[in-house]
């Protein structure tokens, strides 16, 4: 980052010039003055950190809610997909994460001059909802969404105040100006000046910074704020940058593997198929299914299920190309776009990653596990992703009820038709 002027340094030097510019003011206009000032500090200072704080809040719950409603969710998709094989699956809802982002946030020194009370309360009965088992997703969703209330209902509050104590503080001023013109022709030209350093180095920075944080708040990941303006608002603006790329990340990456996750897959394919058609070229994809896996967690238990698709996950990584992509499709599926290939060097690919897999050794409390794979290829069996996953998807179960553990791929499909 460029060297910058601190905005501490700023204020003091225009303090500084301000201090020499009204020196001849008398006592009583100095500590009008001063009175306004401090109200000022108090008004834009503690209460737009506290609004700040308050829907950083906002953020934070409607994100670990976000969070918590995807594994309750993905609990309730596994429950759905097992109860047809077995009549008593382990649905018991995961341990939801620590609470203590939101929970620090509330007492953070911003909010210290705030009655938040009520808050604290709604935040008590969501936590209380999260920890009772025989609470249903609506209800926690419900409970989130009032400690959401009561925190905008305490930001609009704050922004009524600001609003009320701004035409008294807009008075003062012009009180002071109209003293003597001497002096408020001082002020005038002063303050012209430091109203355009300041609407350059520190507002329309913030200004440009708060828009891009609303962009990003609001699901758009590639919003960026400009880094400019004095240090400590151009550090906040790099700050949120960061903050947004750490997040477009987390986006497309699967938590438990550290693999893309299905959205990330589904946006490389389709950019994979754009660049096939404008050269043209050949690429496969792989669909990987863990064989017996729901079996796997009722004998071991879902940490060692969820140990299981690590394991995996790391062999996919270690077995493919650099410039394949392979990602975590959803529960014990996975995925891998292998550009640039033909049908035989995606069959050797596809038998590396099989025998790859089942020669990891057995870990303590679990046992062997082995892979059943489907492939396709672009263009030979679709130009778009829905009929290359259909194509790959039915070779899958071709493979699973061949006895898993196998391969089966475009040269097993041609085979087949040629004995029909």
């Amino acid at each position: 980052m460029a060297r910058r002027t601190r905005l501490r340094t700023r204020v003091l030097l225009l303090t500084a010039a301000f201090a020499i510019a009204l020196f001849a003011i008398t006592f009583g206009l100095s500590w009008r003055a001063q009175v306004a000032q401090e109200k000022w500090s108090r008004l834009v200072g503690v209460e737009t950190r506290a609004i700040g704080t308050l829907e950083e809040l906002i953020r934070a719950q409607n994100a670990y809610r976000a969070g918590v409603a995807s594994r309750v969710s993905g609990v309730g998709a596994n429950a759905a997909n097992l109860s047809a094989s077995a009549p008593t699956p382990d649905t018991r809802r995961p341990t939801p994460p620590p609470y203590r982002v939101v929970s620090q946030l509330l007492e953070s020194d911003s909010l210290r001059t705030i009655d938040t009370a009520a808050l604290r309360r709604r935040m008590s009965t969501f936590t209380a909802a999260l920890a009772d088992p025989t609470s249903t997703p609506e209800e926690i969703d419900t409970e989130s969404q009032r400690v959401v209330a009561e925190a905008q209902r305490i930001i609009d509050e704050r922004k009524r105040e600001i609003a009320r104590q701004l035409p008294m503080l807009e008075r003062e001023t012009h009180e002071l100006m109209s003293a003597g013109l001497a002096i408020a022709w001082i002020i005038i030209i002063c303050s012209f000046a430091a109203v355009q350093v300041t609407l350059r180095k520190v507002v329309r920075p913030i200004e440009d910074l708060s828009l891009a944080a609303d962009a990003i708040a609001s699901g758009d990941l590639a919003a960026r704020a400009p880094v400019a303006g004095d240090f400590e608002v151009a550090r906040l603006a790099a700050a949120v940058n960061h903050m947004a790329d750490e997040l477009k990340a987390h986006a497309r990456t699967d938590e438990l593997t550290s693999l893309p996750n299905f959205r990330a897959f589904r946006e490389r394919i389709d950019l994979e198929i754009e660049r096939a058609e404008r050269y043209p070229e050949r690429f496969g994809i792989l669909i990987l299914d863990l064989d017996r896996f729901k079996n796997y967690n009722d004998t071991y238990g879902h940490l060692a299920g969820n140990d299981a698709l690590q394991r995996v996950a790391r062999v996919i990584r270690e077995a493919v190309r650099v410039v394949d992509f392979p990602a975590r499709y959803g529960g014990e599926e996975f995925a891998i776009i292998l550009p640039q290939l033909d049908a035989p060097a995606l069959a050797a690919i596809a038998e590396r990653i099989r025998v790859s897999v089942e020669a990891m050794p057995a870990p303590a409390g679990g046992s062997q596990v082995t892979v059943s794979i489907g492939s396709a290829m672009y263009p030979d069996d679709g130009a778009a992703a829905d009929a290359l996953f259909r194509a790959a998807d039915e070779r899958l179960y071709a493979a699973k009820e061949g006895g898993r553990n196998r391969v089966v791929g475009v040269a097993a499909r041609h085979a087949a038709l040629s004995a029909q």
